[in-house]
């Protein structure tokens, strides 16, 4: 396994700046405690401390900056869900942690977001159409890699679209319960899904476009699911050679019996080539069709 760390441990502001034009990617030990179950998986959070009194005494600091997941696809380049990102969000200091399996302690390496790429037919009015977003990330001087684990990118998935009945799992940090508010897990949780016919599932009739993919849980009475907190997320196809086929969307509730999710498709008729043109793109580009 490559294991990628961005050593910034003694990175000072000019360093970074000089990271923002040469990579700093090298090989690093294994940290012990750290075994990095998704070498992958991506969180992005706020790096804010002002939270209020009241807002404390519900939940911790931790469970409040949490945002979205994501996936590591490329060196510097976390693939999310569009409505996890906007300009605000980095201007307000959202990071990227890799390397972690728990994200209550200082577990992972953090880097600065500096820039994103989101699909410019993203519909921020609630029809979750082209929900795909790219933040460009850059070490600083907060970044540590003293207690990050393995730090890897998943290849992309090439082929054709996939079918229903195809095993697949879902990884983040969101919710295990359904309802605002109920606070996201420290720990990195799975869904263990397979794709499923979105038109067996009546409440997504007719709102569920053909780049788009629905998963459920594997077994009958299961409720295997993604929730609020894992949006951004990786949907992996699970094989020996894994590989990165969708991106968690959205859905109608969490963990019901007969349920499921929806999310973005990544394969060869989708998303490939805007995801390629994405991370070419001029630095100044912050939207592409």
């Amino acid at each position: 396994m490559i294991l990628l760390l961005l050593a910034a441990a003694a990175l000072t502001a000019q360093d970074a700046d000089a990271a923002d034009q040469e990579p700093v990617e090298q090989q690093a030990e294994e940290q012990e405690g750290t075994a990095g179950a998704s070498p992958w998986q991506a969180q992005i959070y706020s790096s804010n401390t002002d939270w209020k009194p009241e807002e404390l005494a519900e939940r911790d600091s931790w469970d409040l900056a949490h945002k979205c997941g994501g996936t590591l696809i490329a060196q510097g380049w976390v693939l999310t869900a569009a409505h996890c990102i906007n300009q605000k969000r980095i201007e307000n200091g959202n990071r990227v942690r890799l390397g972690a399996d728990y994200i209550d302690n200082d577990e992972g390496v953090t880097f600065r977001i500096d820039r994103m790429v989101r699909h410019a037919d993203w519909n921020k009015q609630g029809n979750h159409s082209y929900d795909i977003a790219l933040v460009h990330f850059v070490a600083d001087a907060m970044t540590n890699p003293t207690h990050a684990g393995p730090i890897e990118p998943i290849p992309l998935y090439d082929g054709p679209p996939l079918e229903p009945g195809v095993e697949v799992y879902a990884t983040g940090w969101g919710q295990l319960e359904a309802g605002k508010g109920k606070g996201f897990e420290s720990e990195l949780t799975m869904a263990v899904l397979k794709t499923v016919d979105c038109a067996d599932y009546p409440q997504y009739q007719n709102q569920v476009f053909e780049y788009q993919l629905c998963a459920g849980p594997r077994e009958e009475g299961a409720t295997d699911d993604t929730c609020t907190g894992d949006s951004g997320g990786p949907l992996v196809l699970d094989a020996d050679d894994r590989q990165l086929v969708g991106v968690v969307n959205w859905g109608k509730g969490c963990f019901q019996e007969g349920g499921a999710g929806i999310y973005l498709r990544i394969d060869n008729q989708h998303f490939r080539d805007w995801i390629d043109r994405a991370m070419a793109a001029d630095p100044s580009v912050s939207e592409l069709r």
